[in-house]
């Protein structure tokens, strides 16, 4: 399949037919990765809590930490203690 760059301000660009887009599942951000054969374009999935992980361990690094009501509120004690409502 071949197509032409066509200028889009002072960059040029591609269009990718809708079939394309579909069959990779592009939509949205992509990624761009040159390789030795052309430029690798794949789907940028950002899953729910993506990376929030590293930003707790980057927190705690640097002495930061939960409220000691937070942690109260969801330790076994206290759930096994207090009556739930309904």
């Amino acid at each position: 399949m071949n197509t032409r760059l066509i200028r889009i301000g002072n960059s040029q660009g591609i269009i990718l037919p809708k079939k394309l887009l579909q069959q990779y599942q592009l939509a949205g951000e992509v990624n761009l990765q040159p390789t030795p054969e052309g430029v690798l374009i794949t789907s940028v999935t950002k899953l729910p809590r993506q990376g929030w992980d590293e930003r707790f361990q980057h927190s705690a690094a640097q002495g930061q930490v939960p409220e000691n009501e937070l942690l109260e509120a969801f330790s076994d004690e206290v759930f096994e203690e207090t009556e739930w409502q309904w």
